[in-house]
């Protein structure tokens, strides 16, 4: 058959995360594959930590009523976690979504992308070693901003030209105008705790540089360049004694995350040496005029989720469901090889139901799509031999797992029982339009007869909780380039109630 392919030593790349959601979620943990945890309460068979508390506090934003750090508000927040699992538990396990095949997907999906980050934290992160030399030189570096002029090379081959003028004593601006034609060099300014590639950082920031220095050509990626001139720079000093400890914190953080990616970067490669996915031509082709339609119309948003319908009322809006169709009609044609295994595209659709595809380029001309859409095949594939890893290592019964996994299965399930007890009490409708007056109405007074009728299972550790500190700043945090980029569920709208009246106080 006709086919095209691409090697994973092309393809590789390494996760990105938002480091203020990885510090959330893992940073936290120890060494220790099983994380000690504190328990705020217990529900039955359910447990709330403080951590969790904190993270479903602080990184979703709450609604007014609960979104200050003083014990009523701290009260309310428990009361609506709390109600969330009583909700889950009055739905009970063999309820109508727990049988739902995307509802399965999305939980087992965002299991697995919990067992890679853990992977990472656990075998890669946690156990770096950082040098005191390494954190000093950076910690002079680590309030400096650059002002640079740039450009970049898409060829590997005229990498090594440039490289080879600049050695001679060609000037920057030369070897730019001889490369672009054009007497404009773009610039910017890079400071120290920007988002930015790793290659880039490391040059920019491992050892002093000069003024005029030029650095380069950097490879960024395979045919990817950039040479760098430093045309000056601004110190910003820490002064006090919390300044300094906050940037000796930030180094030490940034330093670890370079440290670890590298090496899981290594990690991966060599899980993934000498793999190949070849591509058939014919029913690939077919594909990419199916998704890139539906792709297109989503506006880019860098994820296309085959459990979008599980998410919206209407999934026509997203073409959803039109795609379904199309793509049943292709579930038996053959649509890449790897490892001596061929993929029909009904097999690449089953994967999609726990691992939406994850673009790299999040926009793109039309024109750009089939190439991006190999890549983020190539991708879901690296995923999944990683997860195999993961399962190996017994990931998937870590506790850190174990929670992330129950805390959205709690919350989607709540959610279920609470829109179900609305419909049958006539108020559904109603609470999109007044949602506080049908809390207070209707689900505080649900949510106490429930408090009553499971309050012998369940314990509170009221001293747990006033120990709790809170940020009052509101966060939606995301993580990139992840098939699941939301970190914690939406705050939950169950309860206004500020009293813990119910259940056994425990210390």
């Amino acid at each position: 058959m006709n086919s095209t392919n691409i090697s994973f030593k092309r393809a590789l790349r390494i996760f990105v995360f938002l480091s203020v959601a990885l510090t959330s979620i893992f940073c936290s943990k120890k060494t220790a594959e099983q994380s000690t945890e504190k328990i705020l309460a217990r529900i039955g068979d359910k447990t709330i930590s403080v951590d969790e508390f904190v993270r479903r506090a602080e990184l979703a934003i709450r609604p007014a009523y609960c979104r200050g750090n003083d014990s009523v508000h701290k009260k309310i927040i428990l009361n609506t976690l709390i109600a969330e699992k009583l909700l889950a538990l009055e739905a009970g396990k063999n309820n109508e979504l727990a049988k739902n095949e995307l509802f399965q997907g999305y939980l087992k999906g965002r299991k697995e992308q919990a067992m890679r980050q853990w992977l990472y934290f656990h075998d890669f992160y946690d156990k770096v070693k950082l040098d005191t030399n390494e954190i000093r030189t950076a910690f002079k570096l680590a309030g400096r901003k650059y002002d640079i002029a740039y450009f970049t090379i898409k060829d590997s081959t005229v990498a090594g030209q440039v490289q080879e003028k600049l050695q001679k004593g060609f000037t920057f601006r030369e070897v730019f105008q001889q490369l672009e034609g054009s007497e404009e060099i773009p610039r910017r300014e890079v400071s120290w705790n920007a988002p930015e590639h790793a290659a880039i950082h490391k040059a920019l920031f491992s050892h002093p540089l000069q003024k005029d220095q030029v650095i380069g050509p950097i490879k960024i990626e395979k045919n990817f360049y950039t040479v760098i001139k430093i045309l000056g720079w601004t110190d910003q000093l820490a002064v006090s004694n919390s300044d300094v400890q906050k940037r000796l914190n930030d180094v030490k953080k940034k330093l670890k995350e370079e440290n670890a990616s590298a090496r899981f970067r290594e990690y991966v490669g060599t899980i993934m040496r000498g793999r190949k996915v070849v591509f058939a031509k014919e029913s690939f082709h077919k594909l990419v005029n199916i998704f890139g339609t539906v792709y297109m119309k989503s506006r880019n948003t860098g994820i296309l989720n085959l459990n979008q319908g599980f998410w919206v009322n209407d999934s026509n809006e997203t073409g959803i469901e039109n795609l379904e169709i199309k793509i049943k009609k292709l579930e038996h044609l053959p649509l890449l090889r790897i490892d001596n295994e061929t993929w029909s595209v009904g097999d690449l659709k089953k994967e999609m139901l726990f691992h939406p595809l994850v673009f790299r380029k999040k926009r793109m001309r039309r024109n750009e799509f089939a190439g991006q859409l190999k890549f983020a095949v190539v991708d879901l594939i690296r995923d999944k031999y990683i997860t195999q890893e993961a399962y190996r290592k017994g990931y998937d019964k870590a506790n850190t797992v174990e929670r992330n996994v129950s805390m959205w299965r709690d919350y989607l399930t709540a959610l279920y029982q609470r829109n179900k007890y609305l419909k049958s009490i006539g108020r559904t409708e109603d609470f999109y339009e007044d949602y506080l007056q049908i809390i207070e109405q209707d689900l505080t007074p649900y949510i106490d007869r429930l408090q009553e009728k499971y309050k012998n299972v369940i314990e509170i550790n009221t001293n747990l909780l006033k120990d709790v500190q809170l940020t009052r700043i509101d966060l939606f945090v995301l993580k990139k380039d992840v098939p699941y980029p939301v970190v914690v569920p939406s705050f939950p709208l169950l309860t206004t109630d500020n009293k813990i009246d119910y259940g056994r106080k425990t210390e």
